[in-house]
């Protein structure tokens, strides 16, 4: 049985998880709950606990000085982290610390408890395998180069080698084989696997590494499992799923820390300036590629944004955006990247007015979502996107279909609701946050709108 603690600042998360998961069909049960990490490892002094899943936001101790004591302490217990998007900025640091999975508490729901469990209940197993002897201790010491099949999809339920294939490879973790010594027919046997078994889909990419000599086994493991973990995601090329790999160059840019900051690229992609700007579109979505985020953190920021751009712009959305659970490389990525500037771009097909009129009204749908707690009436977004008063007023209805007040209340309440359902905030501080002082005014306007009060909207939301 695997015993379970949860730790999360708000009540109703920790409830919701204890009585909505499916523990007992997973082999597991939930042995204690603590709503932030001083309490957390009181529990755990006290009861056997083999999986920890912890928020990374709490008072009196945090969820990442949790997981730095538990990793000291109890180095058996497995970590999952409970995040919200605006957490995404530890999510490094919980990788240093050894998390084995992450769960965004604003995309769960009933549907997806069963998923979330057995893939967590997969990856424990994983990593128990990997603490065994199945890797020979010495095997690795002096070589020059390793020959190295990745899985782009570790998790896959079809990920298997051919028996062939499978001779005198050895398993550095999930998803990824090595050979020490391989003839070189047996490479080209290797490569045109991979070629042919997946054409341009390939879920598979065969790497030489070379210049190991001065690594021990230790290090050539760690380079193999950082590999996978973010270059792989950057180099892989659907056309050449062979490549040869300096390992210096891997270790430099691990070593090598790149400036970025995660609040001026997101602010970045929820402008809509990119749409229609070929030039600024090709040099943003460059940087972000220079930036080599680790893809986790990329693709839940981008679920993030996603969500913010299905909220901005609904009104003139065909059909909402979606992006892909799981991305596997850059190219897939940056197709949908292309393939959702292509769905933003159709929304104004229809327009009669310039593309800088278009603009200027996407840039205040963007101001409008991310300036929900300030007074911005239509005269002042028109000052802001440099457009008279009663022109903004009427463009912005002809393109979004609604004035900007009733645009902007929607999304107002629409950012409430979330609040109410993810949140135990107050009545008063969700009112502030979109915009309204007076909390009566709140609760009446969004009466009129969703047809209940707030109070009842939580009550109903987490029944």
């Amino acid at each position: 049985m695997i015993r379970v603690l949860i730790v999360d600042d708000e009540k109703i998360v920790r409830k919701g998880l204890i009585s909505f998961m499916p523990w007992e069909d997973f082999g597991m049960k939930v042995v204690g709950e603590a709503n932030n990490g001083e309490n957390a490892l009181q529990i755990i002094e006290k009861n056997k606990v083999d999986l920890l899943l912890t928020d990374l936001s709490m008072p009196v101790m945090s969820g990442i000085e949790l997981m730095r004591e538990v990793r000291k302490k109890y180095p058996h217990i497995q970590i999952v982290v409970l995040t919200l998007h605006q957490d995404f900025e530890y999510v490094q640091e919980a990788l240093r610390l050894g998390v084995i999975d992450y769960i965004a508490k604003t995309q769960l729901d009933k549907e997806q408890f069963e998923d979330v469990l057995g893939r967590i209940a997969s990856l424990m197993e994983q990593k128990d395998l990997l603490k065994g002897n199945l890797i020979p201790q010495d095997e690795l010491e002096n070589v020059e180069e390793i020959l190295a099949l990745f899985a782009l999809n570790p998790q896959s339920d079809e990920l298997k080698l051919d028996a062939y294939l499978s001779v005198g490879a050895l398993e550095a973790d999930l998803g990824i084989w090595y050979w020490l010594t391989i003839e070189e027919q047996d490479r080209k046997s290797l490569q045109d696997w991979v070629t042919k078994t997946f054409s341009s889909n390939s879920g598979f990419v065969l790497i030489r590494f070379h210049g190991l000599k001065h690594l021990d086994r230790k290090s050539i493991l760690q380079l193999l499992r950082g590999y996978q973990k973010g270059d792989l995601f950057y180099d892989y090329d659907p056309l050449q799923p062979y490549k040869i790999v300096n390992s210096e160059d891997i270790l430099n840019k691990v070593k090598r820390e790149t400036g970025y900051d995660m609040s001026q690229i997101k602010a970045k992609w929820l402008s809509g300036e990119w749409i229609h700007n070929d030039q600024l579109f090709e040099h943003m979505q460059n940087e972000l590629k220079s930036f080599r985020l680790p893809p986790i953190r990329l693709t839940r920021m981008f679920f993030s944004i996603t969500d913010e751009w299905n909220r901005l712009y609904q009104p003139i959305l065909s059909e909402p955006i979606i992006i892909e659970d799981f991305l596997t490389n850059w190219v897939q990525f940056e197709t949908w990247l292309r393939e959702t500037r292509k769905q933003l771009k159709m929304i104004k097909m229809k327009s009669t007015y310039s593309l800088e009129i278009q603009n200027s009204i996407l840039q205040a749908m963007s101001l409008a979502q991310q300036m929900l707690n300030k007074h911005i009436t239509a005269g002042n977004m028109a000052k802001r996107v440099n457009m008279s008063s009663s022109y903004f007023s009427q463009c912005f209805k002809e393109i979004v279909g609604q004035t900007y007040t009733d645009y902007l209340r929607d999304i107002r309440m629409e950012q409430a609701k979330d609040y109410l359902r993810n949140t135990t905030k107050t009545i008063h501080w969700i009112a502030e946050q979109v915009g309204y002082t007076d909390e009566k005014y709140f609760s009446r306007l969004f009466r009129e709108h969703v047809g209940v009060l707030p109070s009842d909207y939580r009550q109903k939301g987490s029944i």
